[in-house]
């Protein structure tokens, strides 16, 4: 019994080792089809609540693009192990019309897990998400990223961590600052409108996707950053990075810093492509604090 024991342990580090050093994509592709893209999302749609998921919001950004917003009680529980995993508690599963047909792709769950720092391991949930819609082949990178990699990752010197965020407010409590972000996006200030809420109420955090395809402000808006921007520099689209995350966690709403966000779900974007996108993180911040009821910060744009 003793030696099961060390060899099931040996295993289990083995295992850890090799997750801590296997390169990782940002996206997978789940498959390409022809045809209507709304009836394409129905079905896809239908294949992840059939598989037990929570479909808990739809986005479309701009034309061409559709974002299911998705869940499950496994999701919501490996989030809760950290204390911002809220980040990290809703899948993006994306169909997008590209030349050629329709692209349905996914946010790469061990690139999710470790780009937010999550302690959870997401094998689950990579296979089931594989037997749900397809895992044709990963994308986003010409080579991946490791785990270690993602959890320091920052662009370039000088950009942001994944805990350099924006601290869009504070309030007295956990309950006031979730129905503070609730009831903006409601109002849809700043052009905003909510996409999703997924509540994790063991650690008080709250996730809120959020809509910016009405926003007057083109640089914190996701055609002019993706669509005529980000998107041209890739042939297999990375529509499931939208929608933007509001994270209250306690009595904090927090969102992840724009040149950090975008950087590690693009990681060979040019400097070029970034320098069109040069004012979107002090617009995103602005708009963002309007959602959170926060005051406006100093910004170095």
């Amino acid at each position: 019994m003793r030696i099961i024991k060390t060899l099931l342990l040996s295993l289990l580090a083995f295992t850890t080792l090799v997750r801590a050093y296997e390169a990782l994509m940002p996206y997978v592709l789940a498959y390409s089809a022809k045809g209507d893209a709304v009836a394409e999302t129905n079905k896809v749609r239908d294949k992840l609540t059939t598989a037990g998921f929570n479909v808990v919001g739809s986005y479309v950004p701009y034309p061409g693009a559709t974002v299911l917003a998705v869940t499950s009680e496994a999701m919501r529980q490996a989030a809760s192990k950290d204390r911002t995993g809220g980040f990290g508690a809703v899948e993006h599963v994306a169909i997008t019309e590209a030349e050629g047909g329709l692209q349905v792709s996914y946010l790469n769950p061990g690139y999710l897990y470790a780009a937010n720092r999550m302690a959870a391991n997401p094998a689950a949930l990579t296979a089931a998400l594989k037997a749900t819609l397809g895992a044709e082949k990963t994308f986003g990178a010409s080579k991946g990223l490791t785990p270690k990699q993602l959890i320091n990752y920052n662009y370039m010197m000088g950009m942001e961590h994944f805990d350099d965020y924006y601290k869009l407010g504070n309030y007295k409590s956990y309950e006031e600052a979730v129905k503070a972000v609730e009831a903006n996006l409601a109002k849809g200030v700043a052009g905003t409108a909510q996409v999703y809420k997924v509540e994790l109420p063991v650690v008080q955090q709250t996730v809120f996707g959020v809509s910016f395809a009405g926003v007057g402000n083109k640089n914190a808006n996701d055609k002019h950053m993706m669509f005529d921007t980000v998107e041209p520099n890739y042939a297999l689209k990375t529509t499931a990075y939208m929608p933007y995350q509001i994270v209250v966690s306690g009595n904090e709403v927090l969102a992840q810093h724009m040149r950090f966000r975008m950087a590690v779900w693009h990681p060979e974007l040019t400097m070029g492509t970034f320098g069109k996108l040069m004012s979107s993180p002090g617009a995103i911040e602005e708009v963002l604090r309007e959602v959170a009821g926060g005051k406006k910060a100093a910004s170095r744009f």
